[in-house]
Parts: C-alpha cells; structure tokens; sequence
C-alpha cells in the first residue's frame, strides 16, 4: 500500500480586516451563569462580554444580550435590622441540643438578639448558631427553638452587653519578606458569608415566602409544628413594648394567689405584682395558699419584725413541701421591682440525708424536669462548680456533709435563701450544723419542723434567733427575761406574783414571735384524710420478764442509781430493752455492736445466777402480741404494716419473728445507704401485701419525712421520752395521699417504765401549744427549763417511783385521773363537766425525765448531765390538769371485762364492740390461752380525723 509523502504543517496566517467577512468564526465560548466571587475579576469579566458582543453584533444580531441572573446558590445576606418600631431586645439565655435523656442538663449559656422579625442564637464566644422568623415579646424563664436548639431565656440585657461578644471579623493579614516588597500570601477575606447548603437555601426561601405570604394577607397551608414538652406551655403574659408594668401571671385569673408589694420601691423603678404561677397554684389548698403568702412575707421583709427568716410549723403532713416548692418557684422567676432580676438565683435546702431523694421527687412531681434544676449531693463524686445559679438553681444536701463543704459553699457565688427542713436539729446555739449555715451570709432562712418545740425553752431560743439573729435578745437576756420567769411560775411553791410575772413573759414571747412563725394542727385535714384510730395496749408482762425486773430492781446498780445520774440513765435503757424482750438482756444477743455494753455486763454478773436461762423471746409479752397480731392482719386483710422501733437490735428480734412466720418484709435503719432508701420505700408503697408485708423501720433512720402510705397500720414497739418521736412516726402513714382507715397500736408494759414515759409524754403535748398557739402559762403544761442553773437530780423517792413494777390488778394510768367509766367505754360526762369537779387526784411523786436515746448503745450521760436533760419535778396542779384533759380524749377500755360470766353479756359485747378492729379483738382474747402470762390488761383507744370513708366507701377527696 502506498502511502503519501508527509507533508509538513503551515503556520496560520494572521486574518485581515478584508477577509473578516468571509471566514466563519467558532462559536463564543459559553460564559458563565455565576460571576466570580471576586468583584475585579467579576467586572473584567463582564467587559469582555461586552467587547466580544461589539466585535460579532453582525453575525449575531437575532441574540438578545446576555443578563447578568443571581442564581439561587448565590448567599443572600441580610443585615440585622431593628423592628418595625424601631426596637430590639437582646436576652441572656441557656441552651442545649435536643436529647432524650431523663435529667437533662444545658449545654451552654449564649445570648439571644430579637430584630427586624428574627431571633438570632449566638454563643458565648459571638458566633452565629442558629436563627429563625421570631417577633413575640420574651421574658425570663420563656422557652423557644431555635436552630435545632432548646433555648431558655434567663434575663433581660443591655445592647453594649450583647455587642461585647459580638467581635469584628479579623481583618486580612500579609506575610511580608523583608526583602520582596509583594506579599507572599494574603489570607482569603473572612467578610465574604460561606455558602449554604442547598438544604438551607430552600429552608430560608420557605422561610421568607411564608413571611411575604402574611405579610400580605395570604395564609399559608398550616404546618404541623415542632413537638414540645407539655409543661413548656405556660401561663406567662405577653410582655408588649409599653412601660405600663405588666406582671408575669393574670392578677385578676380566677383563684390567682397574687402576693403583697414592698411599700417602697427602688428609686426610679417600678412594682410589678408577684402572682404565683397557676401551674401550682391550682394545686394548692386554702392553709398551702395561706402558707406561701407567709413565707413570701417573711423572706421579703414585709411583716413587722426586724429580720428575713420564719418558721413554718406545721403539723405532719400538712404538706410543707409543696408549701415550699412554691415558694421558691416564685421567686426564681419573678420580682416586685419591673424588669428587674428575680428575687434568688441560687436556693439551698438542708434535709435529712434519708429525705434527699423525696425532695427530688416532689420537685419533679410539681415542677417536672426541665423547669427547674436540682442538684443532689449525696456523695464526694457531686462537684459544687455545678451550682452555679445557672444550670441548677437549687441544691438538696443533708446535714452532716454540709458541715464539710460548708467553707467551699461559701467561696462560690453567694446563696440567697436556706431552707432548714427538719429543723428542730438546731437545738443549741453551739449546734455543729447552724454554724455551717452562718458562715453561708444567708440572711433568708426557712424552718421546716412539725415539732418545733420538743423538750425546753432553750431550744426554742436557739431555733428563733437561728432564722432572726438577735430578734429575742442575747440568750443570757433572754434566760432572765422569760426562761426563769415560766420555770418559776409553774413551781409548786409559786407566788402569785411570780405566776402573774410568768403568764405575762410568756404572752410576751408569743407576741413577740407570731410575726414570723406560723403554727396549724393537722385538724385542718380532717376533711381531706381519713381517719386515725389510735390504740394504746398496756401488755402485762410475762412471768419471767417480770421476775428479770424484780431482780434488776433488788441488785446493786439499782441502789447505785438512786446516788448517780449515769447509772440512773443507764437502767432506765436497760429496763425499756428488758420490756421489748429479755433476749436483750444477753451482751451478745441481738446487739448490733460486737462489743458488748459494759453496763449491761455487769448488771448480768450482779444478777441471781440462772436468771440467764430466761433471756428469750419467747418471753416477751410484747413480741408475742405483736405475733398475733400480724398473723390475723396477714390472713384476714390484704393491708400492709410498718414496725417502728428506737432500737435497731429490737428490729433484729422482730426481723427473725418475720422470717419465721414467712412474712415478706423491707427493712430501713442506719446502715442503709442514702441512695437506696427511697427505693425501698417505692417498692413497699407499689408492691402488693403478698410481696412485701411488713415494713421494718428505726425511728432515728427514718422516722421522719418518709411516705409510707403503702401501709395502713402502724406498730410502734416502743415508746420514746419525747413525744414528737411518736408522732413524726405515726405520720409516716396518715398523710397525704393516704386511702385507707390508720389504724396505730402502741404497744407499752403496764406497770413498767414504759407507762410513766408515756404519762410524761401526756403532759409535754402540752408544751408547743403554749408558745406557738399564744396560750398563757397556766393554761397548758408546764415548760421545762434548759437552762444554767435548771440542773436538778433525781430524789430517792423520785427514782423508786420511776423504776418500781406494778403487779396490782387495774390500770395505774386509769387510776391517776379517777375515771368513772369503769373501762367500759364514755360515760354521759363531758370532759369538761368531769374536769370541773375539782377531785383530780394524782401521786405527786410522778417524775418527769427527758431522755434521749441512742441507737442500741448508751450515749454519753455526762453530756446529757451538762445539758441539764435529767431534771427533778413533780406535777403540779395545771400539769395535772392538763394530764388529765389528754387522758380523757381516749376511750377506756378494760380488758378483764371480756371474762365476765354469761349474764354479763351485754357488758362484754359492748366492750368488745368499742374496741372496732376485729383483728385486735381476736388478740385481746387470748389472754387465758397464753401460757407464762402475759396478754393486753387495758386498751386506750381515739379516733380522729374525717368519718367520710367509712360512710361512703371511698377515699377523701385528694388533690394530689
């Protein structure tokens, strides 16, 4: 094949003007639809456009020119303008990404500027992270979305404090060598926005449609909206550009709590109304409402009296929780002061640490979870930076850790209120636990107590000048100006002068202290709880429970007792062990410390030898009562039942009788951690009878502020010198939200130590409604004296009263106040027809102890010597008056009338049918089966509170 020579390329001539019109030239390149970014090389761009459109016109004279379109990927940057009215807000916020965990936190604090119709979301460091269509009017504590974001307004600021943050864009930076005079390098200019995504591009165009579209009265098709949490929806005002004040709640709402206004209000400023949110306030009943408006008043400073704190006293379960809760609601969110900052920003509340865990849940309960954060410290992995105001706004500590971290509290940001719940614990000025609290600078401090006088007058002292340092003067004043006139006064040996001169201090003291503490009798509820029947069970001791006494009584530690206030108190706990069960009487046996008590041991080596063969418990009067008494509850009722005890080595007596019996049973004391408390008091509450019957617990752990309305009996094992420790137990199920019938047994030996505490606990009942209700001196039981100088001992006669076992037929309680109803029930006499006969005939050797209890050990009786809690008295006339006016609240019912002969009969079933718990009845019956003795000799019975559930059927209303 041929092929043809190569021939070489030619060079192309350069076109004359005289061969344009005959050469066809290519086609123009296709320009761009988007210019450059950069505007030189955008407008070079475009002159050449137009050159090359001059130089072909007559070839392309049918093309229209070329337009320059911005296509919809080019950034459309919108500057931030003021609103239509020329105004725009900023606001200090938090905010958080979406996140479905159960305590959420927030992530950061930003700040938020509203204008032009926009809300933009900028962090702390100015930059841009979200922004959306946004016009409403915000205050603090409203909730918005933003970009994908929770946003939570915290307060109002100033424009020069939004545009602090926002910095200027850093200005292009040249890198110059020293010997090039061009820059190397210039940094690409940082004015020019990012491109959006096409996502975004498309979101903001809807945006922007949407707008133009009402803008222009053109509805859009509705959207279903973002979800929201239900408790986001508030009843928060709409807050308008005018000056007018406008508060945070509708003041004219029906039922609106709106609270009282300072008198003077900062100069140049304005008052709002405070008005408590309708989210609690609908929650609340009448003595709540009433509550909260006192604490408001106290905490603010509007009453008359010098000083910020108060002491709400109200019974158990009146519910001071919630009382509480709103109060401090209200003033985290609102101020009196218009546009000002609320009231606190950071709250601590001093608990017990076995009630941590329930203020939690009550703040959950009422406020939910995202409204409000709570801390909790409970352990050392909790850091205290968290409580910031910010994020957590309310701390829950206990007692004793606040006394370790109570110097870090106080180099953080100043706490604005202290809520002491439970404070009767401050009983003295030198208390470990208000000096933690002082050193807070807290001046708004709140106690919480539902007995807040328990034993004398110099712990009612401590508590008043705890929450208003110096309202009652010093203590040495008030020693001089009030203890010892009372104390005199209520002498046997009094002058009417003196009793004049003790009615008047004691008017004064309760004139004094009104203002600021508040004092309501849980008979507000009796319309709302149901009712309480309270059973007093004097058990006869068994045979060798008896003889054990007898021989304490006959040894040397009891006449070394009659010369020595520690041996003194260290028989009396050995007695109230021995009427629990004389296992206790082994060192080794159902105590809980692995040494044994040293007292104990050598009141053994001073007893008969074989005494010891008796030490079982089988032979306790009490525990085999308490048998019976479980068995036909358990099999006859599907009720639950709480067993209360001082001791937690009676606890583990009564836990083996249980699991003997097979009865499912929890049990709280000491040694449970905090953390788990609450769950074993969820699980009692929630389980059925047949998985957790019983419920064991110690009156020191838990006998306070727990809710154990699960259960609908209550035991209490034992009796406690001061009669607040009973109450606060018997609380513990009759409460709110309780259903059922209570129904309280408390068991006592007759004849034995036991019976004379509780005498004693008659007349101390007495002592609260003497300061806290405004009764005069000689109207209620005498107060005891606490201080210097009030010191007495024991007489001989005195100690041999207290110690000595009644064996003798009948009641000596009954015997005391000559009751006419022959323990057959009431008679046709009122109490206040058989209080005027005057014929009050009481022994005057009746002695009057205040002793505290340890728990299963001896506590120190040199400090209980010090502290003046072993007291010399004797009863004196309105002591006995007042004794008698409790006693004859109770229905008297003698048990030895059930062994009546047949023709009797009447009589019996009559007694038989007072007693109104066939469960108890049953129990009561068995004396003449139960070998050894033992068995009920009398029964004192009351029945309080609201008759509805009986008559119905059904629960009380309850507006929990």
């Amino acid at each position: 094949m041929s092929s043809k020579p190569f021939k070489p390329l030619t060079l192309r001539k350069p076109l004359t003007s005289d061969d344009c019109g005959d050469v066809m030239h290519p086609p123009i390149k296709r320009r761009k639809l988007s210019p450059p970014d950069d505007s030189h090389t955008a407008a070079t761009y475009r002159q050449t456009a137009l050159t090359n459109k001059d130089v072909h016109s007559h070839n392309n004279s049918e093309r229209a020119a070329l337009r320059d379109i911005r296509n919809l990927s080019d950034p459309v940057e919108k500057q931030e303008k003021p609103n239509s009215d020329g105004f725009a807000s900023y606001y200090s916020v938090l905010w958080r990404a979406p996140t479905n965990k159960k305590n959420k936190t927030w992530t950061d604090d930003g700040q938020l500027a509203v204008a032009g119709g926009y809300a933009t979301l900028y962090n702390k460091s100015g930059k841009i992270i979200g922004r959306t269509a946004f016009s409403a009017p915000l205050l603090p504590g409203s909730a918005l979305s933003i970009g994908g974001k929770e946003v939570e307004v915290d307060s109002c600021i100033t424009k020069n404090d939004h545009v602090s943050i926002i910095k200027p864009a850093p200005a292009a930076t040249k890198v110059v060598d020293s010997s090039i005079s061009k820059p190397l390098f210039t940094a690409p200019l940082m004015s020019q926005p990012r491109k959006q995504s096409m996502k975004a591009q498309m979101r903001a165009l809807i945006q922007n449609e949407k707008t133009e579209s009402q803008k222009n009265g053109n509805p859009q098709p509705s959207r279903v909206a973002a979800f929201r949490q239900p408790l986001k929806e508030s009843t928060i005002l709409p807050q308008g550009p005018s000056e007018t004040p406008i508060p945070r709640h509708d003041p004219k709402a029906n039922g609106a709590l709106v609270f009282k206004r300072p008198k003077n209000p900062p100069q140049g400023r304005q008052t709002v109304d405070v008005v408590l949110d309708p989210l609690i306030g609908r929650l609340l009943r009448p003595h709540q409402r009433e509550g909260v408006k006192f604490l408001y008043e106290c905490v603010m400073g509007l009453r008359s009296f010098d000083g910020q704190g108060c002491i709400l006293a109200d019974d158990m379960g009146l519910g001071k929780t919630l009382t509480t809760i709103a109060l401090l609601w209200t003033l985290l969110r609102q101020s009196p002061v218009y546009r000002g900052a609320p009231v606190i920003k950071k709250a601590l509340i001093v608990c017990p640490v076995s009630l941590i865990r329930n203020w939690k849940r009550e703040f959950k309960k009422w406020l939910g979870l995202d409204r409000l954060g709570v801390l909790e410290f409970e352990d050392q992995t909790t850091r205290l930076s968290d409580f910031d105001g910010r994020v957590y706004q309310v701390m829950i500590i206990g007692y004793e850790r606040l006394r370790i971290v109570a110097d870090d509290l106080a180099k953080g940001q100043p706490i604005d209120i202290v809520i002491c719940d439970e404070g009767h614990r401050l009983k003295t000025m030198k208390n470990k636990n208000a000096q933690a609290i002082e050193s807070l600078n807290t001046r708004r401090r709140v106690i919480l107590s539902g007995t807040p006088i328990q034993n004398d007058l110099g712990e009612f002292f401590a508590m008043v000048n705890f929450v208003n340092d110096g309202c009652l003067g010093s203590q040495k004043g008030f020693i001089r100006d009030f203890e010892k006139p009372i104390i005199r006064s209520r002498q046997p040996d009094a002058s009417e002068e003196e009793i004049e001169r003790g009615q008047e201090a004691s008017e004064e003291l309760a004139r004094t202290t009104s203002p600021f503490i508040l004092r309501r009798t849980a008979d507000i509820l009796s319309e709302f709880l149901p009712p309480k029947t309270e059973y007093v069970l004097f058990c006869k001791p068994t045979q060798g429970q008896a003889k054990i006494y007898r021989n304490i009584l006959k040894s040397p530690m009891f006449h070394s007792a009659l010369r020595s206030n520690e041996s003194a108190f260290q028989l009396i706990t050995i007695l109230k062990k021995l009427c629990n069960s004389p296992a206790l009487m082994d060192p080794k046996f159902g105590n809980d410390d692995s040494t044994p008590s040293s007292s104990l041991k050598t009141l053994n080596e001073m007893l008969p030898e074989g005494l010891s063969k008796l030490y079982h418990n089988s032979l306790s009067c009490k525990i085999r009562l308490l048998d019976e008494l479980l068995q036909q509850i358990r099999h006859n009722t599907d009720e639950k039942v709480v067993v209360i005890s001082n001791y937690t080595s009676t606890l583990n007596l009564i836990e083996q009788l249980l699991v003997n019996s097979n009865l499912p049973h929890l049990r709280l004391d000491g040694s449970i951690a905090a953390k788990k408390r609450q769950g074993l008091v969820d699980q009692f509450n929630q389980s059925k009878s047949t998985e957790s019957f019983a419920f064991l617990l110690s009156a020191k752990a838990g006998g306070v502020g727990l809710n154990l309305i699960g259960a609908s009996r209550l035991v209490l094992f034992d009796v406690d010198w001061n009669p607040a420790t009973d109450d606060q137990a018997v609380a513990r199920i009759h409460r709110q939200g309780q259903k059922r019938h209570c129904k309280i047994y408390r068991f006592l030996v007759k004849g034995g130590i036991e019976e004379r505490i509780w005498q004693r606990q008659v007349v101390k009942r007495a002592l609260a409604d003497s300061i806290m209700q405004g009764k005069s001196a000689g109207s209620a039981g005498r107060l005891e004296g606490g201080g210097k100088g009030q010191t007495a001992t024991f007489s001989q006669d005195e100690l041999k009263d207290l110690f000595r076992l009644d064996e003798s037929d009948g009641l000596r309680t009954h015997d005391l106040i000559q009751c006419p109803c022959d323990g057959t029930g009431p008679k046709d006499e009122t109490v206040e027809d058989f209080m005027g006969d005057g014929q009050i005939l009481v022994d005057d050797q009746q002695s009057n102890a205040t002793v505290g209890d340890s728990e299963d050990e001896f506590p120190d009786i040199a400090e209980f010597a010090k502290e003046g809690v072993i007291k010399s008295e004797t009863l004196t006339k309105t002591e006995r008056e007042a004794e008698c006016e409790e006693l004859m609240r109770y229905m008297h019912l003698d048990m030895s009338v059930l062994s009546k002969t047949e023709k009797e009969g009447s009589v019996v079933n009559g007694v038989a049918s007072a007693i109104g718990d066939a469960c108890l009845e049953h129990v009561v019956r068995l004396e003449a089966d139960m070998v050894g003795g033992g068995g009920v000799s009398y029964v004192f019975k009351r029945t309080e509170g609201s008759q509805l559930l009986e008559q119905t059927g059904k629960a009380p209303i309850n507006s929990y």
